[in-house]
């Protein structure tokens, strides 16, 4: 299985880079500055990397773009730096931009790029956020590109993640767009998406069922480049399966193909690699280590890490075969190195898949699956480098092995304390959590000299804002509020998040007069918020309830958190968005 979605990614950038234009090649002299995007709208649906020259022109004209222009030039670039792999640059471009994008059809399209370039980056939980705040955005919009690029991000994101059967479940809404229309744009890439994800799981005879529709669909759509993906998906499938000289010159008829086309993609590195591995197995060794050393390459200079672990174990097997020990030994060392940093990719993965699915379902539960999870990456982990071992036990001394267990034993104990620091804090606000705030209030009371506060305080109307709005802008709110309350407190003073959207501050070394005062300014500070960066304009207000212990006959942390509830619920009954101290 690989990480990048090739067919998804070549997908997105000739149904959005190309669709509506094709046009000529216009003399350099006479291109206007419409013309040059056109022609590279154009090139991104024929020869993608000959954009590159042509945004390179338009970028010397970007004084003299209107506001459509300017969005098409930010767009068509976006999709070019991830097609060369400068998925860094690809973010920073996009958020640039997108808050100065209204329409919500373009800020879709600009929501799939920062999804997908996050998700390149290996920062998969910033990515789920854009994928997530795209798909809320789903139900306002009219345009197929735009719905179909929204569906997009999350059949990319979840089969990145492993989760094949989300992914299944866009990829069918993307084919049903048009349903009444025959041979469809939506058709034909929601048919590319099902061949993928139904490859990338393991089911041979529906990958295979699929291609004849997928080939009618894209062809009769003007989508050759994806008809010729989803051969060369198949293709691999069958020569993987079935060591037959008929596949193998399919293959090699696809490759001839993709030559002529001048297009790159990950599964023609996949393509020449099972060729490799079927000529090994036929004994051919010098075709098998031509076309080895090809697919290795090509991962290589593309950097794509599970590309380069298949590639330089096949390498591995071809040099063996040949006797030439030593450099099967290295490419053997390389192999290892690779699948370690193939497990603990997709361990991020899979901590991220679960903290961002944490944040919107039962916590209780998601905690269990989470563990369960990481047991099971854990295990899988631990088999896979057994497997490793043994193979490296049959090349190398003993001394490789205490090096690989030394390591794993290092990645452990790393992991136990990521565990340790994430069992404290909320996962949505980035504050503590409510049992890790009691620790540390009840810590603070423990000395009787003390003087404590405690600040309790609730969003006013928070289930209107959701309701309304959103709980993608909810979630936005609740975490806005928490870096504006942070900016208030000493380092000292701890911010705990009690669960929905009420929060408690704890002051040591405050009196109560200083409590109210700095709980004055938190709530004036939380009524200044800006709401527009979340995409709405709506008014936000909290309530406050103080209580210090000592002064009204509360003396333990659990006397002075009811006396502040009981403060906080006299603040709501007042009118809400005020301060009121426990009397």
């Amino acid at each position: 299985m690989i990480s990048r979605i090739s067919l998804r990614y070549f997908s997105f950038i000739l149904f959005f880079g190309g669709i509506g234009f094709s046009l000529p090649v216009f003399p350099e002299e006479q291109v206007s500055v419409d013309e040059l995007l056109n022609l590279s709208s154009q090139y991104l649906n024929t020869a993608p990397v000959k954009s590159i020259s042509t945004l390179a022109k338009l970028k010397v004209l970007q004084p003299t773009f209107n506001e459509k222009q300017r969005e098409r030039y930010y767009f068509i670039s976006a999709i070019s730096l991830g097609f060369i792999g400068k998925h860094r640059e690809r973010v920073e471009l996009v958020e640039s931009f997108i808050d100065k994008v209204n329409d919500p059809e373009l800020r879709a399209k600009f929501f799939y790029q920062l999804s997908d370039g996050y998700t390149h980056l290996g920062e998969y939980e910033k990515a789920l956020v854009a994928m997530n705040q795209s798909i809320v955005m789903l139900p306002k919009l009219i345009e197929l590109g735009s719905k179909v690029t929204t569906l997009q991000a999350a059949i990319t994101l979840f089969s990145s993640l492993l989760a094949y059967d989300e992914a299944m479940v866009h990829a069918d809404r993307m084919y049903a767009l048009e349903s009444d229309v025959v041979n469809s744009l939506s058709k034909c890439y929601g048919l590319a998406n099902r061949i993928e994800i139904y490859f990338l799981s393991g089911n041979h005879q529906k990958t295979r069922s699929l291609l004849p529709e997928a080939i009618q669909s894209c062809n009769a759509s003007n989508r050759q480049v994806v008809s010729l993906l989803v051969k060369a998906i198949v293709a691999i499938d069958l020569i993987e399966t079935e060591n037959d000289e008929r596949n193998v010159d399919n293959g090699l008829s696809l490759l001839y193909e993709y030559s002529k086309t001048n297009q790159t993609s990950e599964y023609v590195t996949l393509l020449e690699e099972v060729i490799a591995r079927s000529y090994l197995k036929n004994g051919n060794l010098k075709q098998a280590e031509r076309y080895g050393m090809r697919a290795y390459q090509h991962a290589k200079s593309e950097d794509i890490v599970r590309s380069l672990e298949k590639t330089s174990e096949t390498m591995a097997a071809i040099k063996r075969a040949q006797g030439q020990l030593d450099s099967a030994l290295e490419y053997y060392d390389i192999n290892l190195a690779l699948k370690k940093k193939v497990l603990n990719d997709q361990l991020q993965k899979n901590l991220a898949y679960q903290r961002v699915k944490f944040d919107t379902q039962d916590k209780a539960n998601q905690l269990a699956l989470l563990e369960q999870k990481n047991k099971n990456l854990t295990i899988e982990k631990a088999l896979q480098q057994g497997k490793n071992q043994n193979l490296l036990l049959l090349m190398t001394l003993g001394l490789i092995l205490l090096a690989i267990l030394g390591a794993w034993l290092v990645k452990t104990l790393q992991q136990k304390n990521i565990f340790r620091t994430s069992s404290q804090v909320d996962g949505l606000t980035q504050v503590s959590n409510r049992s890790h705030f009691i620790t540390c209030a009840t810590q603070s009371f423990k000395n009787a000299e003390n003087r404590v506060s405690i600040v309790l305080f609730d969003m006013d109307s928070f289930k209107n804002i959701n309701d309304t709005f959103g709980h993608a802008v909810g979630d936005w709110v609740l975490k806005t509020v928490c870096d504006t309350v942070k900016t208030q407190l000493r380092k000292a003073d701890a911010l705990g998040r009690l669960g929905g959207e009420e929060f408690a501050i704890c002051l040591p070394n405050f009196t109560e007069e200083e409590a109210q005062a700095l709980a004055e300014r938190c709530r004036a500070a939380i009524a200044a918020i800006d709401t527009n960066p979340s995409g709405f304009s709506f008014v936000i207000t909290a309530s406050f309830g103080v209580a210090t212990r000592g002064m009204r006959g509360q003396y333990s942390f659990e006397e002075t958190l009811a006396a502040a509830d009981k403060a906080l619920y006299f603040a709501k009954n007042e009118g809400r968005n005020r301060v009121s101290l426990y009397q």
